[in-house]
């Protein structure tokens, strides 16, 4: 952030500063020169003028909105640079697993709030499916290939953590093919599933507790979506905590009476540690990233009882 921005934005919000403190690359702490009152400034996008405009007049509660300048925006746009300001909230310890169950709570009012039913496009959804199963297929023939290459040259410690892991890909791959066609039939049927208003980056981080309330934050990459999107997200950022995550995330799907919501969870999650697998050689880079990604879908298959735990040992 530059003077000259700095000072334009103090003129948008009949505000006079007199110094600025970064706290990430797109975040900054502005400090009023009046009564040492402090205010919160974060880079933005042209899009999230719209999306806090639409949560506030349907009157959603649990946002964080952003303080409205001069002209009545959310959204400050000086020389295409967007920016919102808000009030600064001092930072303070909340346990991670406390703060995960109340970012589900949050996340389920707003998704309540913001619900309406759409019928699953056969053209739009199969499309996307099909696209995604075929990406699937083309990742586990490069993943196919490259163990084939690492049984042919000589083995090394590598070899060994790299062979023994991709029996939990295969345990993926078969389940990932189970669930796509059941997605698919539920697509043929045009069946009517809830979309709503989804965070679509529900890190912990983006949870602002004051005053004894919970607010979501930084809602840039949000948009209207099936909930479940939030719910698979939610279980990659948080599943290192220790709390029953299965017990938070299954009750709340299970409030739609379908078990589409289950499976479409089921399936993004492996999705994305799929997509996270980066094959590179035979080397240790390659091998940590091995370990992760099966671990991680190892553990996840047997907490939510996909495959039964003696075939995964």
């Amino acid at each position: 952030m530059n003077r000259n921005l700095f000072a334009s934005l103090g003129e948008l919000y009949n505000l006079r500063f007199s110094s600025f403190k970064p706290i990430t690359s797109k975040a900054f702490r502005l400090k009023c020169k009046d009564d040492e009152y402090y205010i919160f400034a974060k880079k933005s996008n042209i899009y999230s003028q719209e999306k806090y405009r639409f949560l506030y007049e349907q009157g959603i509660s649990n946002i964080a909105y952003p303080l409205k300048n001069n002209k009545g925006n959310f959204i400050t746009n000086i020389n295409k640079n967007y920016l919102y300001l808000s009030d600064y909230y001092r930072d303070f310890d909340i346990v991670g697993e406390i703060k995960a169950v109340n970012m589900v709570d949050e996340l389920s009012n707003l998704h309540y709030n913001t619900y309406f039913k759409r019928q699953l496009s056969v053209d739009f959804s199969r499309k996307n499916m099909e696209e995604l199963f075929e990406y699937l297929d083309y990742k586990f023939t490069v993943l196919e290939m490259f163990i084939r290459s690492v049984e042919a040259r000589p083995f090394d410690e590598y070899s060994i953590v790299i062979l023994k892991n991709y029996q939990y890909l295969l345990d993926a791959k078969a389940i990932m093919s189970q669930l796509h066609k059941q997605l698919i039939a539920v697509i043929k049927e045009k069946k009517s599933v809830n979309y709503a208003f989804i965070h679509n980056n529900p890190k912990t981080s983006h949870l602002l507790t004051a005053s004894g309330k919970h607010y979501l934050t930084s809602i840039e990459k949000s948009k209207m979506g099936i909930p479940s999107l939030d719910m698979a997200k939610f279980y990659i950022e948080n599943e290192h905590l220790n709390f029953d995550i299965k017990n938070v995330i299954l009750p709340y799907l299970d409030k739609y009476e379908d078990e589409f919501y289950r499976n479409y969870f089921y399936f993004l999650v492996l999705l994305y540690y799929i997509k996270g697998l980066t094959i590179i050689d035979k080397d240790y880079a390659t091998a940590q990233n091995f370990i992760f990604a099966a671990h991680s879908i190892k553990k996840f298959m047997n907490l939510f009882g996909l495959i039964d735990e003696d075939k995964t040992e």
